[in-house]
């Protein structure tokens, strides 16, 4: 490029930033700024909103987590996979509830499943339940590909 019309075009764009530099700094008041204003209670507020949303998505998820391991403790495809087993520290003693069938293959994670859910110490009742869930005949059969208590 020819060092004139070099020299030419720097000094027209050296003199377009004085004349903007000028024009902002003539301003007779500074240029106003609107920001809102957020205060220590807002951020602790939106602090805590996102600890409950965390807290919820985990809920959630252990919620999906538990539902799916329940389905797999009571699914099956034939009798024979199916067992009676306690369901309370207390099992007959305290009656129906403490009682369900699983798939034997599942004893395991129930037993995990049963002592995350046991508060601690039991007190049974001295005498065992005679309802049909605790009588002798009752057995584990697998209907509809559930494991189910039959008399």
């Amino acid at each position: 490029m020819n060092p004139k019309i070099k020299g030419l075009f720097l000094l027209v764009c050296a003199c377009f930033v004085a004349v903007l530099a000028l024009s902002f700094l003539s301003k007779g008041s500074p240029i106003e700024v609107q920001m809102p204003l957020v205060t220590v209670d807002m951020v602790k507020e939106n602090q805590d909103k996102i600890q409950k949303a965390k807290e919820a998505k985990e809920d959630a998820a252990a919620a999906r987590k538990r539902a799916e391991l329940e389905a797999k403790l009571y699914q099956c495809t034939q009798d024979d996979e199916c067992i009676i087993v306690d369901k309370d520290p207390c099992g007959c003693l305290k009656g129906p509830e403490g009682v369900t069938a699983i798939n034997s293959a599942m004893t395991l994670e129930f037993s995990r499943l049963m002592q995350q859910q046991s508060g601690g110490s039991t007190v049974c009742p001295s005498v065992a339940s005679a309802e049909k869930e605790c009588s002798a005949s009752a057995r584990a059969v697998c209907q509809q590909n559930r494991c189910k208590i039959v008399y």
